[in-house]
């Protein structure tokens, strides 16, 4: 495997190229933040980094391309995240646990929403390819969610009938669709503290049976 950077052409890019390949990124991010990824253009990128629609070609096909690789590099930073989900939450310290797990998967998607909603829209429009980035992001956490619901099973904390699998996906879920509606949620008096509190509240119940 190589850390090589490609040209859109599979050419290995030098420092001065990734530079720009990199400003090209940010500044796909930073404008589906502000304008969504419907009305999203190749010149809109361009024009925001001062530079022209031939600069972008050389490093992406389209915009759809410069997206993916977002959502690539957001499932990177989604990977430490597992390290708090490690199985043996007790009714001691489960809920401390269950807050830390929280805090940092609303930072995580506080600092890629815009990348993961057009991720997610794309994969619902039936985009193979961010749908096995979706997948792939979203196994990090469901194994190890499952992995921890097992163990609750198998020491009698859960009940038998709890599918793991079936339990990791209804947390994943319920994780990131409560954090995609937070503006909506914010208009009817729900802020971001009581939706941390909801979410490990309702994690350290699925996770302990407490």
């Amino acid at each position: 495997m190589t850390d090589d950077v490609l040209a859109a052409d599979g050419r290995v890019i030098g420092t001065r190229a990734i530079a720009t390949r990199r400003r090209l990124l940010d500044a796909t991010a930073k404008l589906l933040a502000e304008q969504g990824i419907l009305d999203l253009r190749v010149v809109d990128i361009t024009r925001d980094i001062g530079s022209s629609p031939a600069t972008f070609y050389q490093y992406f096909n389209d915009v759809d391309e410069a997206i993916l690789e977002l959502a690539k590099e957001a499932t990177e930073d989604e990977k430490p995240l597992v390290t708090l989900l490690q199985p043996g939450w007790n009714k001691k310290t489960g809920l401390e646990q269950a807050h830390h797990f929280v805090d940092a998967y609303m930072v995580f998607w506080d600092t890629h929403h815009a990348v993961l909603r057009a991720r997610n829209l794309k994969a619902e429009e039936g985009n193979r390819h961010f749908r096995a980035a979706r997948t792939e992001a979203n196994l990090l956490i469901m194994n190890a969610l499952a992995a921890m619901v097992t163990e609750g099973v198998n020491a009698k904390r859960l009940p038998d009938s709890l599918d793991p699998f079936t339990t990791a996906a209804a947390v994943v879920a319920m994780c990131e669709r409560l954090l995609a509606f937070q503006p909506e949620m914010a208009k009817r008096g729900s802020d971001k503290n009581a939706i941390r509190n909801t979410l490990a509240i309702l994690l350290y119940g699925a996770l302990t049976g407490h």
